[in-house]
């Protein structure tokens, strides 16, 4: 393969260009990718043409085997070519080639694949989080000569941050610890009293907060105080899920300390 033949234009009053007049414009992108080639190793000077002829070298045939990889893996999944990289020492899906790279290749392709879901988690983790980003703000920025928001700022980042780490155990825990601050700002002594005797949020507020006493109390009361037994199953992000109820239950100190 030439570079003077791969952009010869002598024949485009015979043959006319497939882009027409934006040709030239394509051609000083192709230029500009064709050096980025020969700058990377893919494309290789002949040196018996006085390096106007290229030929794929080997770091191209390795770029060009590699993608065929991709492409194989891209069809199988992930979760089938791990399986075979663990269990299979990867014979199955190795597919163009049987060398150690290809080995190497795929890992680094998983990881990279973890790394996107990973990433793809983050991008959507206010629809994981109990306490919204917005309710986050207006407690940090509430002022009172009689409490200090500190803690209770702290423990809704942490609560946050288990339950966009499926920390189901810590969630529901750090969700009863959070219930068991509260309780002065609407001056009671505990949060069965605010539940059951705090009439400033409405009829609504009040059936919530006992939901959230009854419910969030005794599910960590589970996590917590359950000894070990002969079976278990996990909690889920279900099981500790109490978002709006926290988020109407911190609406009301915002809208009373403002």
């Amino acid at each position: 393969m030439a570079h003077s033949n791969f952009f010869n234009r002598a024949s485009d009053r015979i043959n006319p260009p497939k882009y027409g007049h934006r040709q030239p414009e394509v051609d000083e992108v192709l230029r500009d990718a064709w050096t980025w080639l020969e700058s990377q190793g893919l494309l290789t000077k002949s040196p018996s043409s006085a390096g106007n002829w290229v030929y794929v070298g080997k770091a191209g045939k390795d770029f060009l085997r590699r993608e065929a990889c991709i492409k194989r893996w891209e069809d199988l999944g992930h979760d089938r070519v791990k399986s075979d990289l663990e269990n299979n020492e990867g014979r199955r899906t190795r597919g163009v080639g049987s060398g150690p790279e290809e080995l190497d290749w795929a890992w680094e392709w998983i990881r990279m694949k973890e790394e996107q879901a990973k990433a793809v988690v983050g991008s959507h983790s206010g629809a994981l989080v109990p306490i919204a980003d917005s309710r986050l703000i207006e407690l940090r920025n509430l002022t009172s000569v009689q409490f200090d928001f500190k803690n209770l700022v702290r423990l809704c980042e942490e609560l946050n941050k288990a339950s966009r780490e499926d920390c189901h155990f810590a969630t529901g825990m750090l969700t009863r610890g959070l219930l068991d601050h509260v309780p002065p700002v609407f001056g009671m002594k505990s949060f069965s009293e605010v539940a059951n005797n705090y009439v400033g949020g409405g009829k609504s507020f009040k059936e919530t907060m006992l939901h959230l006493d009854t419910g969030a109390k005794k599910i960590a009361d589970g996590l917590l105080h359950t000894q070990i037994r002969k079976s278990e199953t996990l909690p889920t992000r279900q099981q500790v899920n109490f978002a709006a109820a926290l988020d109407l239950l911190l609406g009301e100190i915002v809208r009373i300390t403002q």
